[in-house]
């Protein structure tokens, strides 16, 4: 099998329904679903049992609540795809995107990495609506050059569904982190930092929903705030901590990425409310 596409889902009912439909009705078919359900309380459960039922691709498994993080490394134990997509379970993809992604592993010889690229539903309107998006270069690189490529102010890439990942990149960085957000902002650079082959396809693959009142990310209460900028930094000490312990890195490619990183934090705690900043003055 060519591709696992593993969906984490947590109290997501109104939205999983469009999700699954949206990877059902790929124009490839040598791919399997690895529905995560973490713990759901809304009716979220019996809809994946309802769509295993109907469709032997569509693999469910239930766990208690343990966080997004857990979900996703639980996919990654279960799935049996030569290559791993993530869906958010109150996001889609695009109808051609497998077979974009299989045409460009069989021309490119199977690289580690394929980034595409991404549609924002929702966006608020002030934002850069291009922020997850890269297509100045679409060449093969190496996976530090890659990063170096991305590494740009305002852009963002430490996102699970912006890439299918060879399975056998994950052997190669640290366990998952516990967290309960921002896990992919630890590992993401790792993962690609470690690939030998990484492309990127010009291709509008996924559909971001930025407006789902339920997503963690989107909880504006201070408390939530807070919580939120405790485990950024935990994620940045993270990868920090690991980039340089990766086979092949160099030290003037280690200090690059930690400057750059350091900048997305100095960004984080920008953005952080004037009440909330002496809490995290310590991050610098």
């Amino acid at each position: 099998m060519l591709f696992s596409v593993i969906v984490p889902c947590y109290n997501n009912a109104g939205f999983l329904r469009n999700c699954l439909n949206s990877i059902l009705a790929q124009d490839s078919s040598d791919f399997e679903i690895v529905a995560i359900d973490d713990g759901s309380t809304d009716g979220t459960s019996q809809i994946l049992d309802e769509y295993a039922a109907k469709y032997d691709c569509v693999h469910v498994y239930h766990f208690a609540n343990s966080g997004v993080a857990i979900a996703r490394k639980r996919g990654l134990n279960l799935e049996l795809g030569d290559y791993v997509i993530f869906v958010d379970s109150d996001d889609t993809i695009n109808p051609n995107l497998l077979s974009e992604l299989k045409v460009t592993l069989s021309t490119h010889n199977y690289p580690d990495i394929v980034r595409y690229q991404a549609n924002l539903v929702n966006d608020a309107p002030h934002k850069d609506h291009q922020r997850y998006n890269f297509t100045q270069n679409l060449n093969v690189n190496s996976g530090i050059d890659a990063l170096k490529l991305w590494s740009i102010e305002g852009k963002k890439y430490a996102v699970y569904w912006l890439f299918a990942f060879k399975a056998s990149i994950f052997s190669k960085v640290p366990v998952f982190p516990k967290f309960r957000c921002y896990e992919d902002v630890a590992l993401i650079p790792l993962l690609i930092a470690a690939s030998s082959r990484v492309v990127t396809i010009d291709y509008v693959g996924y559909n971001y929903t930025c407006n789902n009142s339920n997503s963690l990310t989107n909880l504006d209460t201070f408390e939530d705030i807070a919580k939120r900028a405790n485990y950024f930094y935990k994620a940045y000490s993270f990868a920090v901590d690991h980039m340089g312990k990766l086979d092949g890195i160099s030290i003037s490619n280690s200090s690059f990425f930690v400057t750059d990183y350091t900048r997305r934090l100095r960004g984080m705690y920008d953005s952080l409310p004037e009440e909330l900043k002496a809490q995290f003055e310590d991050w610098f």
